[in-house]
């Protein structure tokens, strides 16, 4: 081994997160040389604080996370109000977590778990003026969408949806100003959200219930408790399937996926797929719960369903990325704990009592965002002077919070 070599080897190791913090701190230095806006109300919601850092460094590095905008602060307000009132009505032994233990606080209540994200230097967006709140982003990621349509004549078509949905299925037809290579990444994507849903359907056919998992954004009138509960059936669904062969914790995995999952070898998959339980308790979890549960519709036996467990694995948790958006990323949330924590009561009550635009089901096309919520067409103005700076072309993606 060389001198170079020794030197690099005593260097420490980073972490995943050292590692990702700055990989975000680039994106940020590339697209926002500006302070914070100055009328950001930090303080916290349901006990859980937000990310903070919102303010320029004695380094002269400008921050990456605030709080709310005044508009928001007073919706959260009333939120608050409303899930206290709740709390308080409800018998002490009916005050349980999603899980089913005994709930502590409102924030357990509504199965929040972590902080939020509130203020972040996007080059657009509701986060730009603290219009926006991701709540406990570490477990409700942003997920691929599926929006289907049948044509007079029998046709179904599916179109792809999720973070910056607009942009990639834009790039994906091609025409003026797109280039070939624009094209190829869009395409892509949206092949790689086709194997996501995909694996949806699965999980919804192993757990018994017939058809497509409903997984489209919101639909004429339909209620936000309705919305809520087909996205949690699917998260739901794929925990209990995805569950047999993998643990819910830690909740991130921090490798690139196996190339071409639905096809690669098996060999490959058991070597490379670090987090699986060991094969044969997996298998025998998977016989048991097939013997118990008998569907016809599933054909696998529980050794196939072993192998198609994993290559539903890493195809579903390509779009649960951190950061901007690609096929390949070096970090994702762990897919066997769902995708969607917090309760319908919690949900409901953002949606209608704080008039919040939920982005797990309202944002068309680019839904899937469980973490967000924001104000929709009462968002206020971005602050003069924040985040006009820096680069603001293609070349730089914005911070994502997904």
């Amino acid at each position: 081994m060389s001198g170079g070599q020794t030197r690099r080897a005593q260097q420490p190791q980073q972490t995943p997160q050292q590692a990702q913090d700055q990989r975000d701190q680039r994106t940020f230095d590339r697209n926002c040389s500006s302070p914070a806006p100055t009328n950001l109300d930090t303080r916290p919601f349901l006990g859980k604080s937000f990310t903070q850092s919102d303010g320029v460094s004695a380094e002269g590095r400008v921050g990456r996370f605030g709080g709310v905008n005044p508009t928001l602060r007073g919706r959260l307000d009333a939120v608050e109000a409303e899930l206290n009132t709740r709390w308080g009505q409800t018998p002490e032994d009916q005050r349980l977590k999603p899980d089913g233990g005994r709930a502590r606080t409102v924030a357990d209540w509504c199965g929040v778990q972590g902080s939020h994200i509130g203020w972040r230097p996007d080059r657009s967006g509701h986060h730009r003026s603290g219009s926006a709140i991701d709540i406990d982003a570490g477990a409700n990621p942003y997920v691929a969408i599926r929006q289907t349509s049948t044509a007079e004549d029998g046709t179904t078509t599916e179109t792809m949806g999720g973070e910056e949905a607009g942009r990639i299925n834009r790039q994906a037809r091609g025409g003026r100003g797109v280039t070939d290579a624009q094209q190829d990444a869009a395409q892509d994507v949206n092949a790689q959200r086709s194997q996501a849903v995909a694996v949806y359907d699965r999980a919804r056919t192993f757990a018994g219930q017939q058809g497509q998992e409903n997984v489209a954004p919101r639909s004429g009138r339909e209620t936000t408790g309705a919305q809520y509960d087909r996205m949690r059936a699917a998260s739901d669904h794929l925990s209990q399937y995805l569950g047999l062969v993998f643990r819910t914790a830690p909740g991130s995995v921090s490798r690139r996926p196996v190339a071409d999952p639905q096809n690669a070898a098996r060999d490959v998959l058991i070597a490379e797929i670090t987090e699986a339980n060991p094969q044969a308790t997996a298998v025998a979890a998977i016989q048991a719960h097939l013997t118990a549960h008998p569907n016809p519709a599933w054909t696998l036996s529980a050794d196939e369903t072993y192998l198609q467990i994993l290559r539903d694995y890493e195809s579903v948790r390509i779009p649960m990325q951190h950061g901007a958006v690609t096929t390949t990323p070096g970090r994702t949330r762990n897919p066997a704990a769902g995708f969607l924590h917090f309760t319908r009561s919690f949900t409901e009550v953002m949606a209608d009592t704080g008039r919040l635009r939920w982005g797990g089901t309202a944002m068309g096309m680019e839904s899937g965002d469980m973490m967000h919520f924001d104000l929709g067409g009462d968002a206020e103005a971005t602050p003069a002077g924040v985040c006009e700076a820096g680069r603001q072309t293609d070349a730089a993606p914005a911070a994502s919070g997904g």
